[in-house]
Formats: C-alpha cells, structure tokens, sequence
C-alpha cells in the first residue's frame, strides 16, 4: 500500500517556530545502515553523493544536503530512466506543473534515479525537463536510496539495486510532506497530488 503523509501549515510553523531545537531532535539519516524508509519530519541525509549535468553540459558532483540546504524543494525519485511509466506518467507530471510549483514557493524541482548523470541528462532532455527547470539528479550507486531506506532490489527485472517511487516536499532538508509508493507503484506521487497538497496546506 502507498503512504501520504504530511505536515499540515500549523504544525509547521511549530516547527519553524522551534527551530535549531526542533532539528536537533529530528533522526537523521546514516549513511550505510539498513533502515525502514524515510518519514515525514526527519531531516533527508546530507553526506550521500549524487550528480548531474548542468546547462553547461559539464557533470557536477555534489553532496544531496547542498541540493536542499535552506530551500524549499520538491524530490520524486523513479525506479529507472526511460522506463515505460517513469516516462510517459511521472516525469512528464513535473515536467507541466514546475512553474505552478516554483509559484507557490518551491526553490526546486528535482527527478532522482539510480542512474548515471549522462543518462539522466539524455532522459531529461527527451521530456523537456532542463526547458522546464527540472533538476535531473543521478544516485549513481544508490548511496542516497540506501540513506533514506527506499532502495529497492529490482534483480529479477535485470536493474539491480534502484530506489522506490516517491514524492516529497522538504524545506532545508525536512521532510514535511511524502508519498511514498509501494515499490514500483505510480497512484500517489504525481504532480498533481503533490501540487494539490500545496494549495492546501499553504
């Protein structure tokens, strides 16, 4: 069964109002050690290294934490590049509504697959994600799935290790809204529940 969980405005701002205090007792994520999936009020790890392709066409690695550190961003992770419903469903999702999300205060959009940066790139470009502004972030060695506990081992499928579908919504690395699917699954981290969760909660 998919999950949706989130925090509503006036818990929010709870936490905002807490501040430093707040974060600090929030469980954040280790590198390297097996855990249930990620949740909403834990902070996304920081330590994990992704990469991707800027509009230069020079790869950029960088760790996750820089990507969301004191933004408000929107991350949906899919189980692989050019796959049937990765393509034709969860990405072209984003792709459409990313100026409505940056309108209602989104700092970023960001698409995260185990893959290679220059796959992502090329995935990207076929769905007008860099027109869009849709950041298209390669967790080459699934070190930032294993982090937030949604790697997936997808063997039997000839994939190996990938990352369970989701969406979040996190502002300075917190978790304060997420769809997390089952495995493969696409019924609840699409654009346009994502987006519907913002218009209610803001």
């Amino acid at each position: 069964m998919s999950r949706v969980r989130g925090v509503d405005a006036r818990a929010r701002g709870a936490l905002r109002a807490r501040g430093a205090s707040a974060t600090t007792r929030m469980r954040v994520r280790a590198r390297g050690i097996d855990r249930p999936p990620i949740e909403v009020g834990e902070t996304l790890p920081g330590e994990a290294s992704v990469a991707y392709v800027d509009d230069d066409g020079a790869l950029v690695r960088a760790r996750a934490g820089d990507l969301w550190a004191k933004r408000r961003v929107v991350v949906f992770a899919v189980p692989g590049a050019f796959t049937p419903t990765c393509s034709n469903k969860h990405l072209p999702g984003y792709v459409r509504l990313a100026e409505e999300f940056r309108a209602r205060g989104v700092d970023d959009v960001m698409c995260v697959s185990v893959n290679d940066a220059f796959v992502m790139n090329a995935w990207g470009e076929t769905a007008g994600a860099r027109k869009a502004r849709v950041r298209m972030v390669a967790d080459g060695s699934a070190t930032l799935a294993r982090a937030m506990g949604t790697d997936l081992d997808l063997s039997e499928q000839g994939m190996g290790t990938r990352s369970r579908r989701f969406a979040m919504i996190a502002y300075d690395g917190v978790v304060e809204y997420l769809a997390m699917e089952n495995g493969t699954k696409y019924e609840t981290s699409g654009a346009d529940e994502v987006l519907e969760h913002l218009k209610k909660s803001r």
